[in-house]
């Protein structure tokens, strides 16, 4: 799973800058956005009471960044040197020239290039507002909402559907609500222990049962359980707790194609067995009855 590509489009990200995704139709990395789909409109004052996480995120990042500057050049200002009121002054003119820009919410089109299908988006823009004799910036992009779930890593085909079917989902919050993507995951770690035949009446015993036939899964799934629980019951789940977690359920998966394939092999084993064998392949002398 290549997570510096997840990291990198976190925030909001340039369409230059934007890195090809996974296709949900032909898993080819071909996916990005097609420019000339793109629509936006300035959020209003309604929005923004109701606004969404990552806007929220955003306004109190720029309002930190502020509160920072401004106590930098209070401190400077404050130093009675030469150096310290050049540099007070110098990030007062830095704020008034600064680029700055307003948020607006946009829907497009994210196109593949492998398949040439489609998959609709919709997020939210942070657009250059231009001032006079200033050259236009480019817009700064963040998806919220894809509308079929862009899968994070291929799953293997050997993989239940009912363990798919909820990493999908995961995959699908992971971009707006972190700790309902963790709910998801967990779901999907509860399907993984009753597709393998455990079905205790709660995770953790169900992962205690695995453990006795599979360890180390059971460890892996353990730890992702804790992620999950903390989805679940409260607030504490972000990106890059994602990230690590689903790196690990990437691998504990490839426990499916593996089981396959040993089922696959018992085939060839009896052959081998019943060649090679020689206490089964040995046969008894038949004994004559007597006959009068």
């Amino acid at each position: 799973m290549n997570i510096e590509k997840w990291k990198s489009i976190l925030g909001f990200v340039a369409l230059e800058q934007y890195p090809n995704l996974p296709c949900p139709y032909c898993h080819q990395e071909t996916l990005n956005i097609d420019e000339s789909s793109i629509v936006s409109r300035v959020v209003s004052e309604n929005y923004k009471k109701i606004a969404s996480r990552h806007f929220n995120l955003e306004q109190e990042k720029q309002k930190e960044n502020v509160s920072k500057q401004g106590e930098l050049a209070r401190d400077l200002w404050s130093s009675n040197s030469l150096l310290g009121v050049i540099g007070a002054v110098g990030l007062v003119a830095y704020q008034m020239v600064k680029p700055s820009y307003h948020f607006c919410k946009f829907t497009a089109f994210m196109k593949c290039t492998s398949c040439c299908d489609n998959v609709a988006v919709t997020g939210l823009s942070q657009e250059h507002t231009k001032k006079a004799n200033e050259q236009q910036l480019p817009s700064l992009y963040k998806i919220d909402h894809f509308s079929i779930p862009v899968p994070m890593f291929k799953i293997n085909e050997f993989v239940p559907a009912s363990i798919q079917f909820e990493l999908l989902g995961a995959f699908h919050y992971f971009h707006i609500d972190t700790n309902s993507s963790a709910n998801k995951l967990r779901r999907a770690i509860e399907n993984f222990c009753t597709e393998l035949g455990f079905e205790a009446n709660n995770l953790a015993r169900q992962i205690e049962q695995l453990k006795k036939v599979h360890p180390t899964e059971a460890e892996f799934l353990n730890t992702l359980r804790l992620v999950g629980n903390e989805g679940t019951h409260s607030d504490g789940v972000i990106e890059n707790d994602l990230l690590l977690a689903f790196d690990i359920v990437k691998e504990v998966l490839e426990i499916f194609p593996r089981l396959d394939k040993l089922q696959r092999l018992k085939a060839p084993q009896k052959i081998l067995i019943d060649k090679f064998d020689k206490k089964k392949s040995q046969v008894k002398p038949k004994t004559l009855e007597h006959t009068e």
